[in-house]
């Protein structure tokens, strides 16, 4: 068994991927050695209350007790360590996937327009599609573009909506000052400060 830790202690610190099967058997083992390091602790606070001098006992086996947390948390540790350097390979990994890929598509040629008649024109790049993709050498179906144009309708007639709004209210308020002007209400100003809080 120490010889199996200790194993599994160097190839995590040497920073050999483990498989996430091993990973949780070896979170299972540590969570029953700690389970196990409880049960021998109560025990032995037992076996100390029958003796004649209890203080030292008890200490005695708690120390035993955090040595072995001790080394439990260790282990816990150094096994955390590894799964997050083999989970950050495996990003590195995918992105490195995701950018060869997209780079591909990049260099892929583009299908060649139909001659017309006139000065031609470089091609423009396609905008990215309202899904996030990159955009690169993707074309937007119809049913996408149409869906684009109504969305954009929405928003250009909620603007021209609230626009209205706004100037319907500016409006208002101008004809309640002139309103109020023309009444001869007039606005007490604010009171003078008293000598006290001036500065």
């Amino acid at each position: 068994m120490m010889r199996q830790l200790l194993h599994c202690i160097v190839a995590l610190a040497a920073g050999v991927a483990i498989s996430s099967a091993h990973a949780e058997s070896e979170r299972e083992r540590l969570d029953a050695e700690r389970a196990a390091a409880v049960a021998r602790l109560a025990d032995k606070e037992r076996a100390c209350q029958k003796q004649f001098v209890v203080t030292p006992c008890v200490d005695a086996a708690r120390r035993e007790h955090s040595i072995t947390l001790k080394r439990l948390h260790q282990e816990q540790l150094a096994l955390d360590e590894a799964e997050r350097h083999e989970a950050a390979a495996r990003r590195r990994q995918a992105i490195a996937e995701r950018s060869a890929t997209q780079a591909a598509r990049a260099s892929e040629p583009l299908p060649a327009a139909a001659p017309r008649d006139g000065p031609r024109r470089a091609p423009l790049p396609n905008p990215p599609a309202a899904s996030g993709a990159s955009g690169l050498g993707v074309q937007r179906s119809p049913a996408t573009m149409a869906e684009q144009r109504a969305a954009e309708q929405r928003n250009e007639a909620a603007f021209a909506a609230r626009a209205r709004a706004a100037q319907e209210h500016r409006e208002a308020v101008e004809r309640r000052n002139a309103q109020r002007a023309a009444s001869g209400k007039v606005v007490a100003p604010l009171p003078v400060p008293s000598g006290a809080s001036a500065p």
